[in-house]
């Protein structure tokens, strides 16, 4: 499970980058798209749209780190939607990894080893918990 040290770096860094960069997440799918074509397809909504919904299911994930029981099953549930959309178990990587640089490149000197160990944990468990959740309603 997360350490409170973990939530708490993440929490922190995500506020301090997303108040400086409020295009953070339209940075993001810009990033993304560049960097893997292939997922355009995935995104049916407009990029900004699209990264409306990020913003606010990153910000509900990260206010709910605290008690994982109550975010793990709506993690289920959005891995299993995700299914639907096309979406496959090697697309969480290459979307987790984008996010993790686009965070980095947001936040300059406060990414530190640390808030990026932290946050490769926090994407890491959404991203495990949402295959999850798409295998176990699959099968």
């Amino acid at each position: 499970m997360l350490s409170q040290e973990t939530i708490t770096l993440v929490k922190s860094s995500y506020k301090a980058v997303t108040d400086a960069r409020p295009e953070l997440f339209e940075d993001f799918y810009t990033r993304l798209f560049v960097i893997a074509p292939e997922v355009r397809v995935l995104f049916p909504n407009r990029p900004r749209e699209q990264a409306v919904k990020l913003e606010a299911m990153l910000q509900l994930a990260l206010s709910s780190l605290d008690a994982p029981e109550a975010l793990t099953p709506l993690l289920h549930k959005l891995g299993f939607a995700h299914v639907a959309y096309g979406v496959q178990e090697k697309h969480y990587i290459v979307v987790g990894e984008v996010l993790l640089d686009t965070l980095a490149a947001q936040a300059g000197d406060l990414w530190t080893a640390e808030v990026s160990a932290a946050w490769f944990a926090v994407v890491n468990f959404i991203a495990s918990t949402m295959i999850d959740g798409a295998r176990a309603m699959a099968a």
